[in-house]
């Protein structure tokens, strides 16, 4: 142990190298000087005044004393292989890493006043042990190629406007509007698990915020191509964990594919303070297979109304109850569509089946049903893809603009993003206790079973009205067309669509969704 050492620039470089383990009663650093340790570094019950450079190879252990004028001193962790750092209370204004292999890993919180650079090698705040790196907003962060940090990063003194690095160049926080925190600490960890078994890009991130109230963020989120897990990168989505679900920012996002980036503009004090955060494709693929009873032809459903040019080119449910505005549409409809459906995602808070209502709703896509029985997307070969704003255990329905609505059980999540479910076997589909049917009928010469029919007033219920409706177009004169009351998709009005309908009534359809929460006593098996 050397009990005191001056360091001071006299003559020449003014540099003093010690070779091997530094131990240190009292080190003073002139500015302009430099002591290079070639081993480790502590300091442990004694006075360090660095006004110059430390230059240190091995580990870093300072428990005592360590002071600097106006943050000009530098620590800089240099040479090769991997060490420790603790730095104790001390505030360090300059950090350099620059190690030719190896890292840094922090063994203790460590503060940086005015700079850090990060030029070469790893860096780890060590989040096992819960370390933090902090240093003000105005501190300067600058990153060598393929560097970041791993960890935990806080930036204090916040102010909103300031766009301002965290673990790297590409990870950036600035706000704007509200009242702006006075802190944000960043996790961020590489090729780490997010919270769940989602669908998710194998990256993990935490915002843990202090203070502010109403301010809208805008961050920018790194990816790796190797962290993808199947995710498509040009249309990945932030996602924020809340109350134990994962919700999409689906709006204001930008992803550069090249760089492996993801800017989100519009995120509000709500959603970042305290919420882990990931990346993930939002796109589910819908492997689906039912069937409707009306155009039953006896083995598979008929094409009539395809073939008689009567299916419109865009979807049909931007109408009262469906309200549903999405713009799918074709330039021809493809071969061996039947008609058009609406599939819908439902994530009630509660998982309850009976809360699957229509608010509950995280996905929605208008798509073909082929005679099959398959439900396909718009080139009428593959699986639906839809775009869901939330993840979790779900339930798909599936409407029908003259049919009853069925409802499948809960379908687990998954990280594949893969949901699957064949409503024409009686197991696969939600039945409310106690309703006065099944959710299905069973289907003619067949062991699958199709959605009820007969419901052209679209009121989720099967009665006399639906009947009158058939009466009055075939009185009328109305017999054909992309009718309502065609139940049958004949192409043609008559006594086989008020035979079907009133087959329904006689059993006392119920399809497979309860009406509105506000009216469960009229609950059919699919909530409206």
């Amino acid at each position: 142990m050397i009990k005191q050492l001056m360091v001071k620039k006299l003559l020449g470089l003014g540099v003093l190298v010690l070779a091997g383990y530094c131990s240190q009663a009292q080190v003073v650093i002139s500015e302009g000087a430099q002591l290079v340790c070639t081993g480790n570094f502590s300091n442990t019950s004694g006075t360090i005044t660095n006004n110059g450079k430390l230059e240190v190879q091995g580990n870093f252990v300072n428990t005592g004393s360590y002071s600097s004028a106006d943050n000009l001193d530098s620590l800089l962790l240099t040479g090769a292989g991997s060490i420790l750092l603790n730095g104790g209370t001390a505030t360090y204004g300059f950090l350099s890493i620059n190690k030719s292999t190896g890292g840094v890993t922090l063994s203790n919180n460590l503060n940086v006043g005015s700079k850090l650079h990060l030029t070469a090698g790893s860096f780890s705040t060590n989040p096992t042990g819960g370390y933090v790196l902090s240093a003000p907003l105005t501190a300067e962060f600058a990153f060598g190629s393929g560097t970041s940090i791993v960890g935990k990063v806080k930036r204090t003194s916040w102010v909103n406007g300031s766009t301002v690095a965290f673990h790297g160049a590409d990870l950036t926080v600035v706000t704007t509007g509200g009242t702006a925190p006075t802190a944000i600490e960043l996790t961020n960890i590489p090729a780490a698990d997010p919270t769940g078994a989602e669908k998710e890009v194998k990256h993990y991130f935490f915002a843990d915020v202090t203070g502010g109230t109403g301010y809208t963020a805008s961050v920018v989120f790194p990816y790796a191509t190797s962290e993808l897990n199947g995710n498509a990168a040009a249309t990945l989505a932030p996602w924020y964990y809340s109350s134990g679900e994962w919700v999409a920012k689906l709006t204001g996002n930008t992803v550069n594919t090249t760089t492996g980036r993801l800017t989100n503009t519009s995120i509000a004090a709500a959603e970042f303070a305290g919420k882990e955060w990931k990346l993930a494709d939002p796109r589910y693929t819908l492997t689906l297979t039912a069937h409707l009873r009306g155009p039953w032809s006896g083995s598979q459903m008929n094409t009539t109304l395809r073939s008689n040019n009567i299916l419109p080119l865009a979807q049909p449910y931007n109408l009262t109850p469906y309200n549903y505005s999405g713009t799918e549409s074709v330039a021809s409809i493809p071969a061996n569509v039947t008609d058009w459906v609406l599939v819908e995602i439902r994530k009630p808070s509660s998982g309850l089946p009976a809360d699957a209502t229509s608010a509950t709703v995280v996905g929605r896509r208008a798509a073909f049903i082929l005679n099959t029985g398959s439900i396909v997307d718009l080139d009428g070969v593959t699986p639906l893809g839809m775009d869901i704003s939330k993840q979790g255990n779900s339930y798909i329905v599936v409407r029908h603009r003259n049919h009853l609505a069925v409802m499948s059980n809960a379908i687990a999540s998954n990280e594949t993003g893969i949901f699957t479910n064949d409503f024409s076997a009686l197991e696969n589909v939600y039945a409310r206790p106690g309703a006065a049917s099944a959710p299905m009928v069973l289907l003619p010469s067949s062991t699958k079973f199709g959605m009820w029919p007969g419901d052209p007033n679209m009121s989720g219920t099967i009665n006399g009205v639906d009947l009158s409706l058939i009466k009055n177009n075939i009185a009328s004169g109305v017999t054909t067309g992309y009718n309502l009351t065609d139940i049958n998709f004949s192409n043609s009005l008559n006594g086989l669509d008020l035979s079907l309908t009133k087959n329904s009534i006689s059993s006392s359809a119920s399809g497979s969704a309860p009406v509105a929460a506000s009216n469960k006593e009229t609950m059919t098996h699919v909530p409206n």
